[in-house]
């Protein structure tokens, strides 16, 4: 190619790495999170079973007098797993699994929305992973008529290998949920 063209493209190649690199930092590895206050639930969505000690931990603080939990679900054989922390009832709480339809950040946001309105939630906190909350807010802001607070437990990436992978998918997917702007 001869002229102003491969500049050109590396140039708008390099704008686009920027651009990319800026979101992730925004919203896989800085996301905006909430302090821990009193919710009428708090919903912890998949996998359970990667956060859920600190999780229970958290909610044995008082902060909410239910917990939702997704429950994982074997994709080969659609069994539930995981599921000892289901129907425990203690220090003012009780923790209920759900599974959504379809089982995705977004059907769990539909599941928040739906039981938010039936149970005429005013507060619900979601928690997750670090690198799943931006995403999960704009999902579950867009889903429920209450004021969603986002809370982040588990580990995160330790290595620069897996902030890459979280940072690829996660930014892939929040893009993806700025296009389709359904709950």
């Amino acid at each position: 190619m001869r002229g102003p063209w491969p500049s050109l493209l590396a140039g708008m190649a390099l704008a686009a790495l920027v651009g990319w690199v800026s979101v992730c930092v925004d919203v896989v590895a800085h996301p905006e999170l909430d302090e821990t206050e009193v919710v009428d639930a708090a919903y912890l969505i998949g996998p359970a079973e990667t956060r859920i000690e600190e999780t229970l931990a958290l909610v044995d603080t008082g902060v909410a007098p239910l917990l939702m939990a997704t429950t994982s679900v074997n994709a080969e054989t659609d069994e539930s797993y995981a599921t000892g922390h289901c129907g425990l009832q203690a220090g003012g709480y009780r923790v209920e699994c759900v599974v959504p339809e379809p089982y995705s950040t977004r059907g769990e946001a539909r599941l928040l929305g739906r039981e938010a309105e039936e149970q005429q939630w005013e507060r619900v906190a979601v928690v997750t992973s670090r690198p799943h909350a931006a995403r999960t807010r704009l999902l579950m802001e867009r889903c429920a008529d209450a004021e969603v607070l986002v809370w982040a437990v588990g580990r995160e990436p330790g290595s620069w290998r897996g902030w890459a992978l979280s940072s690829v998918y996660e930014s892939a997917a929040w893009v993806k949920t700025q296009v389709v702007r359904d709950c």
